[in-house]
């Protein structure tokens, strides 16, 4: 038997990175999970689902972790959202009084972002 070639290795390491991250997208490519009640994120799959979310002022969003790992939702320089570490099945939940746009991460997976849009 005769082995590939370096550059039939690197196209077949691509081919197989690249089938790997398609169906990684095809897991994620609706946010985290399925589809959610309005105000609810899921954390799941280390995203955010939705990374966008539209409520009225008053409403609250909850979140629950689906991960069997720790994650947090984290605004810099904001106490609104700060929660505690969420293990898994944990939930946070807060009511958004005033209008305007929050983001928002993982303290633990800084790629993990997402958006709630607080329309007055």
């Amino acid at each position: 038997m005769q082995l590939p070639k370096a550059p039939e290795l690197v196209v077949t390491g691509l081919a197989a990175a690249l089938l790997v991250g398609s169906v990684i997208g095809l897991t994620n490519s609706a946010g985290a999970g399925g589809p959610v009640e309005p105000g609810e994120v899921r954390i799941e799959g280390f995203s955010f689902g939705p990374d966008a979310v539209t409520v009225d002022a008053g409403a609250t969003v909850t979140w629950t972790n689906f991960d069997h790992t720790d994650h947090t939702v984290t605004q810099n320089g904001s106490a609104l959202l700060d929660s505690p570490d969420l293990d898994s099945g944990a939930t946070y939940e807060v009511t958004f009084t005033d209008p305007g746009v929050y983001e928002y991460f993982c303290k633990f997976h800084p790629a993990m972002r997402a958006t709630i849009t607080v329309e007055g």
